[in-house]
């Protein structure tokens, strides 16, 4: 009896190390079914989230779940703000309610689990008038699973001074 009891344990031992040979090979090949993503897909994703971002940009649970644990935004008074402190400053600094926002000249680059996008926030007024242009460059990574901002920076647009060709032309002849 013992050498059955022997063999029973070996060939249970046996089975239990096959099963979990093959679970684990299923697990890895849904992990690698998951984790294959075209650049279009995430270029797709990547939209999406600055579109979330923009509509929830002063709402913690939405910028929570965008921005990486180790996210830095650089601003302009030379300081490097943290997730925390951008979530803090986000929510507690609104704008006022009848302003608008949109998306202009949007580019998205994908390099691996690296992404990039540039463009242009557009603000208006109530009535439709633009107040406020600001291009921005926001860097993503995909950690654990999904898209993450890693830093995000902006600057505002300067409207550009209209010349007067007159006054030029006068200004140079004056200076010769």
């Amino acid at each position: 009896m013992r050498l059955n009891r022997r063999n029973a344990l070996v060939t249970l031992v046996s089975v239990a190390c096959i099963f979990f040979a093959i679970w684990s090979l299923k697990v890895a090949g849904a992990r690698g079914v998951a984790e294959q993503r075209s650049t279009e897909q995430d270029r797709q994703a990547l939209i999406a989230l600055e579109n979330e971002w923009l509509v929830g940009e002063h709402d913690a649970a939405t910028l929570e779940r965008i921005l990486a644990p180790d996210f830095v935004h650089p601003v302009p008074t030379g300081d490097f703000l943290t997730k925390a402190q951008h979530i803090y400053y986000s929510t507690k600094y609104l704008p006022p309610a009848n302003l608008k926002q949109r998306f202009e000249q949007m580019k998205v680059r994908v390099y691996g689990d690296v992404g990039i996008v540039n463009g242009i926030v557009v603000t208006n007024d109530g009535h439709g008038q633009e107040v406020d242009r600001t291009v921005f460059t926001d860097v993503f990574a995909y950690l654990d699973g999904r898209w993450q901002a890693i830093t995000a920076q902006e600057n505002r647009v300067e409207k550009r001074p209209r010349r007067n060709d007159r006054a030029a032309r006068a200004a140079r002849k004056n200076e010769s």
